[in-house]
């Protein structure tokens, strides 16, 4: 029996709205597409720690200063914004490195162009939010659209951490979307 015109017309519809929505598996979370344009979590660990050792060789080679690792890494779930993503999209916690003593209020300014230079070559906001800025106190935070997190201070010690935005793990990444039920 031949298809009528608007039988077709049905059935190419259909076929469309298929193709559109992922077929008749399962559709990909709003998290997964947002994360599929990161880079996963192993790249972005990477990157974030050869930014951590270029800002830890330049204060060295700038002020003498020297780094201890503090904080060890550490992971988490992504939570608010990513929670259709579960178990496949990660958040660290980098280690933190400090170095004993305040920098001189004098020398702050200056340290904090040089992170904020670095941190701009890996995507942060070179200029950065002030969280403390009195005399022998300063706290700033550098951040990017990916949801990084880089905070630099000077207190008793001067330190820095980085926390990564919410990533897919690299097997998802590869995956596209969630785990076939």
């Amino acid at each position: 029996m031949p298809l009528r015109p608007r039988s077709a017309t049905c059935l190419t519809a259909l076929a469309l709205a298929l193709a559109l929505t992922g077929g008749c598996g399962r559709q990909a979370p709003e998290g997964y597409a947002q994360l599929m344009k990161l880079p996963d979590i192993d790249q972005a660990k990477a990157a974030y720690t050869a930014m951590a050792t270029a800002i830890r060789d330049r204060l060295t080679a700038e002020f003498g200063r020297t780094w201890k690792q503090e904080a060890p890494l550490s992971s988490t779930a992504c939570g608010k914004g990513y929670l259709d993503v579960g178990s496949d999209g990660v958040k660290l916690s980098l280690p933190s490195w400090d170095s004993p003593g305040n920098l001189p209020d004098a020398d702050w300014p200056r340290a904090q162009a040089l992170v904020g230079q670095i941190a701009a070559g890996y995507g942060f906001d070179p200029t950065p939010e002030v969280s403390t800025n009195q005399p022998g106190n300063h706290t700033v935070v550098y951040s990017n659209p990916d949801g990084a997190l880089l905070p630099f201070a000077t207190v008793k010690n001067t330190g820095f951490g980085v926390k990564t935005g919410c990533h897919l793990t690299a097997e998802a990444h590869r995956r596209g979307g969630p785990k076939p039920d």
